[in-house]
């Protein structure tokens, strides 16, 4: 899949209408992106992300992409907090609400997934999320500020594949780690996860203005 217009966070905004996701979640991504654990020049305000997607279960290889997040439209109300947030919330807590910012938008970019609710402790996934001709799914996230040998972000990805099924058929798991070798960038695994394995009836959204594959 090739890179296309850079995804804006501001857009989680109207993409998810039900949730207040920016508010929530706009500062601690920025951090994670931008400040800590890699700073980036000041003024900067777009990353590349390398997404290792996985839309149906069944063994095939993951597509990999690189996707550009962008945050030059969020409200400066929220960037001017960016510097004081290792100050207000603990390092996991900002490293786990960035991941969630990355996974709303990666997930409504590539299957029009729109986050409908939160879930609970203790109910698998931490949203429920709607797609376009199928039941409501669950959709799981965690973050890991810094995987120096990629191990972490690979395991934290087979627990959370297995806790989204626990409590659902079919759902989505999503890890991402903010430094990842082999070129110390951001890297989110993004899976599709199914009790039914191949057979699934997972339709295949191709977005509005999605271009063709690369030869």
């Amino acid at each position: 899949m090739p890179s296309g217009s850079p995804l804006e966070l501001n857009s989680v905004e109207v993409n998810h209408p039900q949730a207040s996701l920016l508010y929530r979640f706009a500062i601690p991504t920025i951090v994670r992106l931008s400040l800590d654990p890699t700073p980036l020049l000041s003024g900067t305000m777009t990353r590349s992300v390398t997404v290792e997607w996985v839309c149906q279960p069944g063994g095939r290889p993951p597509e990999v992409f690189t996707r550009d997040i962008e945050w030059a439209q969020v409200p400066r109300y929220l960037t001017n907090q960016c510097a004081k947030w290792s100050n207000t919330c603990n390092e996991e807590d900002i490293s786990e609400d960035a991941a969630i910012g990355v996974m709303a938008l990666l997930l409504h970019e590539l299957v029009g997934a729109v986050i409908r609710t939160v879930l609970q402790i203790g109910s698998g996934g931490d949203y429920l999320i709607e797609i376009q001709g199928l039941p409501p799914l669950q959709a799981e996230s965690s973050g890991v500020r810094d995987d120096p040998n990629g191990y972490e972000s690979t395991a934290r990805l087979k627990q959370k594949c297995a806790q989204v099924l626990t409590k659902s058929e079919t759902g989505f798991a999503s890890v991402v780690a903010f430094r990842h070798p082999p070129d110390q960038g951001v890297r989110c695994q993004l899976h599709y996860v199914s009790r039914t394995g191949p057979g699934s009836n997972y339709p295949k959204v191709k977005k509005r203005g999605q271009k063709k594959k690369r030869p």
